[in-house]
């Protein structure tokens, strides 16, 4: 259900909300890059002439929220963009505001997303310094054909001595991101990127297959038939060598799409993942407090204007049923190699899962989709690989 923009009325809303429910997650976006890679349809753009005056307005989004908002996070995210493309100032001023504004002594995981080629040993020093403990590096491919097809500003031996420097600084918990299925993309290549990702050492690995989106550089490739889709069997024999080799190397997979060492599952996505609670702050953030749901604005000039006059730049207000929720749960869930637990399930909506979708899990254990324990119920190799074909069992 969607709701008119009445600030009284949905401040009345919030705070009601806040008060009842603490935020455990905050998300805090930064939407600059040096250049907008050619697959990327986030909110993201290069114009660094307006990077100071954005920080500016954040700082007084953290302080509007922080008044706002029961703000006790476990895990804070800085992505993007490339948030480690401010310069060394204005990142510290973010840390700074984050400091002041945001961590607890609840914090557990502070997570900054980067660009190999825009570390610096002083950026690292900084991050360090001001508490982050968790780097998510976006490195994509260790082919400079590839990387150059995707657009990105930095070579492999970039990634390879910021990993060694993030090292060098203290950081312990590393994530390198990676891509397959890749126009012209071989299995032999892919199986040469996970090896040289493997040789980083570092303790969690994303792997995600290419979509190509509406309105990017490689949408208007593919319609001009410059490229050409990727055939589904070689993804999947992309997807199951990635499992093969990294689990070969003592990584667990704990969700489709993420492997990581023992004790080195992202805290953060499992917030997205389990629907808890979560903040999002900066331009275009999403946010949800159950049962609301929310974006800031999308353009700076609108996020100003609600800034600079002390207010919270929400929009897209969404009170989301207790149907429509129950079907987020289960289908998040399931993204998860632990699956949808029931006594979760129970204890959130007080009913059985069991009862709720007897029907769409029954027509997914006939298929082989999905099977059954004490406490859970998870995909199987099959339905993890044909994932999106099992959510919609459970949407109505």
């Amino acid at each position: 259900m969607k709701l008119k923009q009445s600030k009284g009325l949905l401040r009345t809303i919030f705070a009601s909300q806040a008060a009842r429910e603490p935020v455990e997650a905050v998300y805090i976006h930064i939407p600059f890059c040096l250049k907008k890679c050619n697959y990327c349809d986030f909110l993201s753009f290069a114009r660094p002439a307006e990077m100071e005056r954005y920080v500016q307005l954040l700082l007084q989004e953290m302080r509007a929220a922080r008044q706002c908002y029961r703000i006790e996070p476990k895990s804070i995210f800085i992505g993007g963009g490339t948030p480690t493309c401010l310069p060394e100032e204005l990142l510290e001023q973010v840390l700074r505001g984050v400091q002041d504004h945001l961590m607890t002594s609840e914090l557990v995981e502070y997570t900054v997303e980067a660009n190999p080629g825009t570390l610096t040993e002083k950026k690292l020093r900084l991050m360090k310094h001001c508490g982050v403990n968790r780097l998510s590096l976006g490195i994509q491919s260790d082919n400079e054909e590839q990387l150059r097809l995707l657009g990105r500003v930095h070579s492999f031996a970039q990634a390879q001595e910021a990993v060694r420097m993030a090292k060098a600084a203290g950081f312990d918990n590393i994530n390198g991101d990676f891509m397959y299925g890749l126009p012209g993309q071989t299995l032999a290549q892919w199986r040469h990127t996970l090896e040289q990702a493997l040789a980083l050492e570092t303790q969690h690995l994303s792997l995600y297959q290419l979509k190509i989106e509406d309105g990017t550089p490689m949408a208007q490739w593919l319609q001009a038939g410059e490229i050409e889709e990727f055939d589904d069997e070689l993804a999947l024999a992309m997807y199951r060598l990635s499992q093969e080799l990294l689990e070969a190397q003592g990584y667990q997979q704990y969700e489709i799409s993420n492997f990581a060492r023992l004790g080195y599952c992202s805290r953060h996505n499992q917030v997205y993942w389990r629907t808890e609670n979560y903040l999002g702050l900066g331009l275009g953030a999403c946010s949800w407090i159950r049962p609301m749901r929310w974006n800031n604005c999308f353009t700076l000039e609108q996020y100003a204007a609600q800034v600079v006059e002390s207010n919270l730049p929400e929009t897209q207000i969404e009170v989301v049923t207790e149907a429509e929720q129950m079907e987020e749960t289960v289908f998040m869930a399931l993204r998860m190699q632990s699956g949808l637990s029931k006594k979760l399930f129970a204890a959130r909506f007080g009913k059985k899962v069991g009862d709720v979708f007897a029907d769409a899990l029954q027509r997914c254990r006939q298929k082989g989709w999905l099977v059954e324990s004490e406490e859970a119920y998870m995909l199987t190799e099959e339905g993890r690989v044909l994932g999106n074909l099992v959510f919609m069992e459970f949407i109505s």
